[in-house]
């Protein structure tokens, strides 16, 4: 019964620390199937744990078996989740150093509590071994909650060759600390001789990974953001240009609409007055110039027009652009700009022309300026994620005006 426990315990602590590290990531189709077939995989895995960590076989053998393990909790990982095989050595790192940790932590809570003046108990009864097990499964719980669900980003890991080989090096170093402080323990050496420089010593490999981690993040946030600063201010800038080709486009459709109704007047044949009624049309199309009481708002939306109809997109709009004269010109045009070109990259994707559609509103509600689009998606992941550099310039001016973004997908449609 004890060694059925033992073998139950080093299962939990392995598939416990899986689990949380796989859960916030993106996950596989039949992610369960998938882990149930993990499961069976673990059992074996851990049998070899529990008998490496008896003290029969050398350290050559027992860096053997733990070379295994690793391997094992990067493969699974790599085929549990969308990671890449260079995130799914990184995430087998934490699955390693979190279950191995778990394991020191109740041995510490033990030693403790004997020190303490509390009745010994052997750790491979039956009651440490149960306590061990519940231990074991709140601890990858609350992994699960702190730094498993922080540290991925949108669901996954970016690593580069760097941060993987540091992360290598860490988890090499703790692993070594341990096989160290088993063998102390093993030959009597005092508790207190060689706990604590170990755990020190793991502690800071632990603490120094997570620190990469987040040091590395913050490192690729601030790229990002100096990448959108670039297209942000790109946009700012473009505004008055835009302004311009719109009033030059404007004066050149007036002019050649006039010139069509010189034509007109010499009464031309009928094949004439058809390429005329062409011209007109194609006329009327570039000269259709938005109002709505907001001149950047009628530059963006006269510049979009044309985009659409380039893509065969139908645009309706219905907006009150006075309710936005409280905002920066060139943040109000880089708003629109960067949510209709998202609508507009989402629905030109479309194969059928009839839904290529996009609604637009601008109102007054309840005293607020509201923003309203509408686009037909295809089929295929969820739109509304803001992970786009659209919506995140979108994101960043609402926020800049003490505002709010929300977006929905639903049948078909997004609506931001």
């Amino acid at each position: 019964m004890d060694s059925i426990l033992s073998l139950a315990v080093c299962a939990a602590g392995i598939c416990g620390a899986q689990l949380a590290y796989w859960l916030p990531l993106k996950k596989r189709d039949r992610f369960r199937l998938r882990a149930l077939l993990d499961l069976i995989m673990v059992i074996p895995l851990s049998r070899l744990m529990v008998f490496g960590n008896s003290g029969c076989l050398d350290a050559l053998l027992l860096l053997v078996i733990y070379a295994v393990y690793f391997t094992c909790a990067a493969v699974s990982t790599h085929l549990c989740t969308r990671l890449d095989w260079a995130a799914s050595a990184y995430c087998s790192v934490w699955i390693v150093l979190t279950s191995e940790s778990v394991y020191e932590l109740w041995r510490v809570l033990i030693w403790t509590a004997e020190a303490l003046g509390m009745r010994h108990l052997s750790l491979y009864s039956t009651p440490m071994l149960l306590g061990q097990l519940g231990f074991t499964v709140v601890c990858c719980i609350v992994v699960r909650f702190t730094v498993a669900r922080t540290m991925p980003e949108d669901g996954t890991y970016h690593i580069g060759p760097r941060q993987l080989g540091s992360a290598g090096l860490m988890g090499v170093m703790f692993v070594f600390q341990f096989f160290a402080l088993q063998t102390s323990l093993r030959i009597g050496l005092r508790p207190s001789a060689v706990v604590a420089p170990s755990l020190l010593t793991q502690f800071y490999c632990v603490t120094l990974l997570y620190l990469q981690t987040e040091l590395f993040k913050k490192a690729a946030l601030q790229k990002e953001m100096d990448a959108l600063n670039l297209l942000y201010d790109r946009q700012r800038k473009q505004y008055q240009i835009a302004r311009q080709n719109v009033q030059i486009i404007n004066r050149k459709c007036h002019e050649l609409k006039v010139q069509i109704a010189d034509l007109r007047r010499l009464q031309p044949d009928a094949a004439v007055s058809q390429s005329l009624d062409e011209a007109e049309q194609a006329a009327r199309m570039y000269d259709a110039n938005a109002a709505t009481g907001n001149e950047v708002l009628d530059v963006v939306l006269t510049e979009k027009s044309m985009l659409c109809e380039a893509h065969h997109i139908s645009i309706n709009n219905v907006a009150d652009g006075t309710c936005l004269h409280f905002m920066d010109p060139a943040d109000l045009y880089a708003l629109f700009a960067n949510a209709l070109d998202h609508a507009i990259e989402l629905t030109r994707k479309l194969p059928e022309p009839e839904k290529r559609m996009i609604d637009l509103l601008v109102c007054r509600r309840q005293g607020f300026a509201v923003l309203n689009i509408i686009s037909a998606v295809p089929d295929g992941p969820d739109p509304g994620r803001e992970t786009c550099d659209e919506l995140k310039i979108v994101k960043r001016i609402i926020q800049k005006y003490n505002g709010f973004l929300t977006t929905e997908s639903n049948g078909g449609f997004f609506a931001i």
